[in-house]
């Protein structure tokens, strides 16, 4: 128990002591480890959901090539059926509760 607090107070101070860049950083990457639960939807041209995913403690991405320009695809693990890339301007992703 007590070693668990020490760890505890350690980390604390150590989170304490970044700058709040580096704070933003290490929260970001802690939620890219723990993922979200979230539907990604693809939308027909007439506003209809065509066809939806699950995705649990995971995350959606894109490709960004050297100048920071997105691919235009969505690239994401479902339950439903693996591996899915679905372009991004058909695509609503929702986190779900």
């Amino acid at each position: 128990m007590k070693q668990t607090l020490l760890i505890f107070l350690l980390l604390l101070l150590f989170i304490g002591s970044c700058t709040e860049e580096s704070r933003n950083k290490i929260f970001k990457q802690a939620d890219n480890v723990l993922g979200k639960d979230l539907r990604v939807s693809y939308v027909a041209d007439s506003g209809k959901i065509v066809k939806s995913w699950t995705v649990r403690d995971g995350k959606v991405t894109t490709h960004k090539d050297e100048q920071g320009t997105v691919s235009g695809y969505y690239y994401f693990w479902s339950e439903e059926s693996g591996y899915v890339q679905v372009p991004i301007v058909r695509v609503i992703v929702e986190e779900v509760k």
